[in-house]
C-alpha cells in the first residue's frame, strides 16, 4: 500500500513504523481499511450515535450507553472493538482507535 498524505484530510494514521500520515476517512473505506476487531476503541467515549430512544457509542451499535428517556453515560474507557469491520458510516472512520499491543496486554 501506498501511503500519502491527502491535501483534504479529516483524519491521522500511524502506522507500526511510526509514520503518520493525514488522510479522508472515505479513503480508508475505499482501501479496505476499516477492519479493527481486537482494537480499542473511543466509540462511547468521543462519539455517541442515537436511534429512537436508545444511545450507542457509533454507528456500529456495539455498546449499548442507555436510553435519552431513562439515563444513559458515555464510557469512562475506551472498548475493545468486537465488530468485523467500522461502520459503513465514514464518520465512525474519525473515532480514535489503537491497536492493542499484544505483548504487554495494553
Amino acid at each position: 500500500m501506498n501511503y500519502q498524505n491527502h491535501i483534504n484530510y479529516n483524519c491521522e494514521i500511524t502506522l507500526d513504523t511510526g509514520d503518520t500520515y493525514r488522510v479522508y476517512s472515505q479513503w480508508l473505506s475505499n482501501e479496505d481499511l476499516k477492519h479493527w476487531k481486537g482494537w480499542e476503541c473511543s466509540a462511547g467515549q468521543k462519539r455517541i450515535y442515537i436511534i429512537n430512544d436508545n444511545v450507542y457509542g457509533g454507528a456500529c451499535r456495539q455498546d449499548h450507553l442507555g436510553k435519552l428517556s431513562t439515563g444513559w453515560e458515555v464510557l469512562k474507557n475506551p472498548t475493545i472493538c468486537q465488530q468485523e469491520e467500522c461502520s459503513v458510516n465514514t464518520e465512525d472512520l474519525l473515532i480514535d482507535k489503537r491497536k492493542i499491543d499484544e505483548d504487554s496486554n495494553t
